[in-house]
């Protein structure tokens, strides 16, 4: 838990601020087994490189910081619809190996769990993570409120997905407005996998 000296600051991801690996870290802690599965024991090692590149949905230019005494304990990611699916970087950080097998996890199940495209012009929320020490403390809402203050600067709605196991995560995003819209599941060896998506929309306000 934070105490009451150590104030939270809350800015977008600089690379000459922050530490690539640290945020790939808590990156990878958003969804460990997903990561796992594509990235094998390499996902912190290529999250952290994807993270430093600007062709990709972790690009550093996506990611809000949730900073204390300069070191990131909390992440958001916040990518521009049309830029979900980019994927120019994987080609530079992965062998051939890998990048067969990134393919047949897409195929065989990525594509079944998982919302690809969003509306022109709308944002995406790929990912939110709060080192363990610090939850609680309402640093993930203050994280996507930011996110909603940028959406209603811009007059773009937000998508975000979410486990659909984890209901304490779809009860913290209900609470800020967004609504479920869509459900993307798989049923495997009796157990259901997937993703539940929601989206906020954003109205205007000007006269």
């Amino acid at each position: 838990m934070a105490h009451q000296s150590e104030e939270i600051y809350y800015l977008p991801m600089s690379l000459a601020r922050h530490n690539s690996k640290e945020v790939a870290c808590l990156i990878y802690e958003s969804v460990p087994e997903l990561f796992a599965l594509m990235f094998g024991s390499y996902a912190i090692a290529c999250l952290t490189d994807l993270v430093r590149r600007s062709h990709n949905r972790f690009s550093h230019q996506y990611i809000r910081i949730a900073e204390i005494d300069r070191r990131a304990v909390g992440i958001v990611i916040f990518v521009p619809a049309a830029c979900v699916t980019a994927a120019d970087d994987y080609g530079e950080i992965l062998n051939f190996s890998q990048k067969l097998w990134l393919k047949l996890v897409q195929h065989l199940l990525l594509q079944h769990v998982l919302q690809q495209d969003y509306p022109v012009g709308s944002f995406y929320v790929s990912n939110l993570a709060v080192s363990a020490r610090y939850r609680n403390q309402g640093i993930g809402r203050q994280l996507l409120s930011q996110c909603i203050a940028e959406a209603e600067i811009a007059l773009s709605p937000i998508f975000i997905s979410v486990d659909v196991s984890n209901v304490r995560a779809q009860k913290l995003y209900k609470s800020l407005g967004f609504q479920v819209v869509a459900m993307k599941t798989i049923h495997l060896f009796g157990t259901t996998f997937g993703s539940i998506i929601l989206s906020l929309s954003i109205p205007d306000h000007s006269p």
